[in-house]
């Protein structure tokens, strides 16, 4: 009578022991790190290139901007639409233009100019009512070898503005009268048209000094300006 009483005495031992080491199966999952301990790398900010520009060369149809390195960051044509031309030089030389207008007269249509200190950028009415564009959409003219923040002007022969107009014409081979009207061609790009008879110069935009006086100064770079039918 006692043997089925030992059986399950021996029974229920057994169930309490793999009970018990059923809670070591298995393994213990790695734990995950919290958001918080995972960082996410900064964006670098981006960087305008136009505000790297370190030197402006005046070319005879378009500016080049020069960086630090001499490297051409980017070109602005004359033909460009003026608010576009405008806008990337406030950018370079890190200051908005005084804006004036000009009504034109016998000898001129009316016109926009913007100004900073040492640099105009002028516009002419090219509407069709007047006829359309007579040149390129806008000229420009230095006065300073620096404009902006440090920003060097200079020709593609290395002529600053307040330079030596006379020796840059006895160098170049060009006319010198000492008359304070001179006007000395630096760079002429591609003809645009027919020479005009009578007229010893290509019909081509070119880069010109200047010495009657604008803004104080007798030593004067502009641009485009066509020595090949006068005036543009």
């Amino acid at each position: 009578m006692n043997a089925p009483i030992r059986r399950s005495a021996v029974i229920v031992p057994l169930v309490a022991v793999f009970a018990l080491s059923g809670c070591t199966f298995g393994t213990t999952p790695a734990s995950s790190p919290s958001p918080e301990a995972i960082e996410t790398p900064s964006p670098t900010p981006s960087v305008d290139p136009l505000t790297t520009v370190a030197e402006i060369v005046v070319r005879p149809e378009q500016l080049d901007l020069l960086d630090a390195a001499g490297v051409v960051v980017t070109t602005l044509s004359y033909d460009a639409d003026a608010a576009t031309l405008v806008s990337a030089l406030s950018t370079v030389l890190a200051a908005e233009p005084a804006q004036t207008e000009s009504a034109g007269g016998l000898e001129s249509r009316p016109a926009t100019q913007y100004l900073w200190e040492g640099l105009r950028v002028w516009d002419d009415d090219d509407s069709a009512e007047l006829g359309g564009p007579l040149e390129m959409n806008v000229s420009v003219s230095f006065t300073s070898p620096v404009v902006g923040d440090g920003v060097g002007v200079r020709t593609v022969n290395g002529f600053r503005p307040g330079d030596d107009v006379e020796a840059l014409a006895l160098a170049s081979g060009e006319p010198w009268y000492g008359n304070g009207h001179d006007q000395v061609r630096v760079e002429t790009g591609e003809a645009i048209g027919e020479q005009q008879a009578g007229i010893e110069y290509e019909n081509a935009y070119s880069v010109a000094v200047n010495t009657w006086e604008v803004d104080g100064t007798t030593s004067w770079v502009s641009a485009p300006w066509n020595f090949g039918v006068g005036h543009v």
